[in-house]
């Protein structure tokens, strides 16, 4: 992948982010060339060697392939799910830190609707909104939306499990902030 300064990239583990530049840092007499990211949500400046940045999992922001595949995944039921919290709420850890935005986008599918049905530990709510952020960041660059609008599409994706949402993303209400 060819890094521009001013892209929006997507780090795994911090959500999109900005190249801010490329830079070359010389260690034990080898240069390196490094890739400087400033994560859009915190300000975090993170450093990733060229080298490493298909390992790290640093991508583009999800395309309309990338958008179908999610909603796909959003939309789809509910697998298999473990009836011991601590080893479905371990499991679904795992999975969200993946970074992999589908195996994310069926974490917070099956936590959205579990929420909906039984009601969840405060644990499992704190992985909803943790896994949830990244997500609805991405939404909101590949659409071109606010987070907001970004929020209501995937509770609608999730509950109503309809993809047509995404068509009328610009008229959905949103109350200001």
């Amino acid at each position: 992948m060819q890094f521009n300064q001013g892209q929006t990239v997507i780090h795994p583990h911090h959500g999109p982010a900005t190249v801010t530049g490329l830079l070359s840092r010389t260690i034990k007499g080898k240069v390196i060339e490094y890739l400087e990211l400033t994560v859009c949500d915190t300000g975090l400046t993170v450093s990733i060697p060229l080298t490493k940045c298909e390992t790290v999992g640093i991508r583009a922001v999800a395309g309309s392939s990338m958008l179908a595949d999610i909603c796909a995944v959003l939309t789809a039921p509910t697998g298999q799910i473990e009836n011991q919290w601590a080893r479905r709420y371990k499991a679904q850890r795992m999975e969200a830190a993946t970074g992999d935005p589908l195996r994310i986008a069926a974490v917070v599918r099956d936590l959205i609707r579990r929420r909906e049905e039984k009601g969840m530990s405060l644990a499992e709510r704190d992985l909803l909104k943790e896994a949830s952020a990244p997500l609805l960041a991405e939404i909101a660059l590949a659409t071109g939306a606010s987070e907001e609008k970004a929020t209501v599409v995937l509770h609608s994706l999730v509950l109503e499990g309809s993809a047509e949402v995404l068509a009328h993303i610009d008229d959905l209400g949103v109350p200001a902030a």
